[in-house]
Parts: C-alpha cells; sequence; structure tokens
C-alpha cells in the first residue's frame, strides 16, 4: 500500500488535498459542459481543461479561506504551495503519460531543490504533481483526480488518488401521503337494451 502524501510532507494533508480536488472535478466539470457547445473548438477543448483549473486557483490563492494555498508562479507550467510544499498541475493520465516533460523543474521548483538537496532522502518526493484526467475510462468523460510524488530520478513514490465517493448515509425525504378520493361507479348499460324501468 502506497503512503499518504503527509507521510512525506505534512502539508499535503487529505483535507487540504480533498479541497483542491473537488474543485479541480467541479471546474473539470464545467470545461466538460462549456466543450458541449456547438461553438467550441478543439483547441477551446483542450485549453478549458487546462484554463479553468488555473483561474479556479488563482481566486484560492486569493480567498482567507485558503491560507495554506499560494500561487508560486503564474506561467504555462502554473505551480501553487500547499503549505510549503510546490505542486505543479497536469492534464493527463498520471499511469500512461503523454507529457513526460512536465515532471521537469520549472524555476520555482529547482530554487527551492537546491536548498532541499542537502538533506534529500532518495525516497522522499521533490516532484509533486497534480493529474487532472478528464477521460480516465479512455474512452469518454470520466475525470480523476491524482497527485503524484516523484523522487529526484522522476520515479514515482507516492500516489494519492481523489475519491469522490460519498462516505455517508443517503437519505431522501419522506413521501407524503395523498389522499385520492373512491371514484363513483355507474353501471354501464349496453346499447340495445332498454330499461327495466319502461
Amino acid at each position: 500500500m502506497t503512503q499518504l502524501p503527509s507521510n512525506f510532507s505534512e502539508d499535503l494533508t487529505v483535507q487540504r488535498l480533498r479541497v483542491v480536488s473537488d474543485k479541480l472535478l467541479d471546474v473539470l466539470d464545467e470545461a466538460n459542459d462549456f466543450a458541449q457547445s456547438p461553438n467550441a473548438t478543439p483547441w477551446f477543448k483542450g485549453t478549458a481543461n487546462y484554463g479553468l483549473p488555473q483561474g479556479m486557483l488563482k481566486l484560492m490563492h486569493e480567498d482567507n479561506d485558503y491560507p495554506w494555498l499560494t500561487l508560486a508562479n503564474n506561467t504555462m507550467d502554473y505551480t501553487v504551495r500547499i503549505g510549503n510544499t510546490l505542486v505543479q498541475f497536469v492534464v493527463d493520465d498520471p499511469y500512461s503519460p503523454r507529457k513526460s516533460h512536465r515532471k521537469q523543474r520549472n524555476a520555482v521548483e529547482r530554487n527551492q531543490l537546491a536548498l532541499a538537496l542537502e538533506e534529500h532522502d532518495q525516497n522522499t518526493p521533490l516532484i509533486w504533481r497534480f493529474y487532472m484526467n478528464p477521460i480516465s475510462n479512455g474512452i469518454d468523460y470520466s475525470p480523476q483526480v491524482t497527485l503524484v510524488g516523484y523522487d529526484i530520478n522522476k520515479n514515482i513514490v507516492c500516489t494519492w488518488t481523489h475519491d469522490d465517493v460519498v462516505t455517508g448515509p443517503i437519505g431522501s425525504p419522506k413521501v407524503q401521503a395523498i389522499e385520492i378520493e373512491a371514484p363513483v361507479l355507474k353501471r354501464k348499460v349496453a346499447e340495445g337494451k332498454e330499461s327495466s324501468n319502461e
């Protein structure tokens, strides 16, 4: 069983990861809704999955409800600090990535790495990536969010996938009974027969 990210970085608590993941899934849903428009071009569909999460993280950075999240850079390889831990965001499949260059450290990460190397343990992730995979089943829209921690040689050391399952009891409101009046029944007289009263 893989260890939790918080075993490597106390900043990466499950609670924080769930908050970010829920918001990422919401904006992926939003991007998918926009992609259904007949006006949506392939370029728009591709960039919406990347641009909307970037905008969402900017808003979180400005929101006082999330003091533990700050935007470390605002470039195309946008990176946030969750606590003091740098995390980049990638639209890709974490288990079969097409964008392997996204494992490369950017300038912000390289600066932090220079400070961390003196105390580095080979089994501690130095590179963190949040993967947003809109088509996790490989066929149709099935969004999934996964955090992957890589060591200095880009080997996977830690994986955490957001489980978007409702864990509490599921209930529904009690149905209210309504009164239905009894129907008025009349005997039907067949055509051609005369009533016995005549």
